[in-house]
């Protein structure tokens, strides 16, 4: 089987295993590292890592966003629904950026007066 198959078969897998709305942006990586087997070893600003164990959730420092780990180090981030702001109006600041997700990603709104 294709690598890229692989890729597919376990985005829908992690898809449906998902406890996060179907609107939510999601995209596979890897967080492979030979010290972590069968974890999701995520490296951090300033040297700082995140070790997430197979088949769990973690929040992705400094985004609003989570990761699900899964087997062999495969990840599934879930971050915020790319939207177009209404038109005249751009995005601004996240409203609750310490907040959990996806409760973090709404956004400011900003739009011209004139």
């Amino acid at each position: 089987m294709s690598p890229l198959m692989v890729c597919l078969i376990l985005a829908l897998v992690l898809l449906l295993h998902s406890e996060h709305p179907v609107d939510a942006d999601a995209y596979h990586a890897i967080f492979k590292h030979d010290d972590y087997p069968n974890k999701c070893f995520v490296k951090l600003p300033k040297g700082d890592k995140l070790l997430i164990d197979s088949d769990q959730y973690a929040r992705y420092p400094g985004k609003c966003a989570e990761i699900y780990c899964g087997r062999n180090s495969w990840a599934l981030v879930y971050a915020c629904d790319t939207k177009y702001p209404p038109k005249g109006c751009e995005y601004g600041d996240y409203k609750y950026p310490d907040a959990p997700y996806p409760k973090c990603c709404p956004r400011r709104v900003k739009c011209n007066t004139v």
